[in-house]
């Protein structure tokens, strides 16, 4: 069996009723989540389980994308499936962390300047219009003045040691604020 970049197992042979294996399982959530988009899908239960509703909702998946109604996930169907969902997760999902420190152990003390910041220096001005507790920062490539500051204060909420250096959880956190705060909003 192979895996594809999001987790998903290619069946070895068709599947069709009455089956039952982590293949349907996979089939079952690529489905539901092609069905948040689509009015036409609906829901699953990801039991891995080749029931009368996930033959039905192959069936329907099968119909709206022009392939023969069979009810039978074919290699065809399997990809097709698999390629709607990757397409539904690259433009709806979450997207993957964003690692742009140079290695595991990187910071970025008070007064070192370094391109990473910019990045940072970037995101503080997103996060100082929808949380007061930022402020906006020069585009100077450089931890000092604000950027220092902001970041105490990503430590701070984040209850990590004050220290208002840039290192790998500092970011992670900062990642989660600009998510949850500034991509999701």
């Amino acid at each position: 069996m192979n895996t594809n970049a999001f987790g998903t197992i290619t069946p070895p042979k068709p599947i069709d009723a009455g089956q039952s294996s982590q293949p349907i399982r996979s089939l079952q959530y690529m489905l539901n989540q092609l069905a948040i988009h689509n009015d036409v899908l609906t829901r699953l239960a990801v039991d891995g389980i080749f029931g009368e509703r996930t033959l039905e909702a192959v069936m329907v998946f099968q119909r709206e994308n022009n392939l023969p109604v069979t009810g039978v996930v074919d290699l065809t169907t399997w990809n097709a499936i698999r390629d709607a969902y990757v397409h539904v997760e690259l433009m709806y999902g979450f997207p993957p962390a964003l690692n742009v420190l140079p290695c595991g152990t990187y910071t970025a003390v008070e007064g070192q300047e370094c391109e990473v910041l910019r990045i940072v220096q970037a995101m503080f001005g997103s996060l100082n219009k929808v949380m007061s507790n930022f402020s906006p920062c020069q585009m100077n490539c450089c931890n000092d003045g604000e950027t220092f500051k902001n970041l105490q204060e990503v430590q701070r909420l984040a209850g990590l040691p004050v220290t208002g250096t840039l290192d790998r959880s500092t970011w992670a956190y900062m990642v989660q604020l600009y998510q949850a705060l500034v991509t999701r909003t």
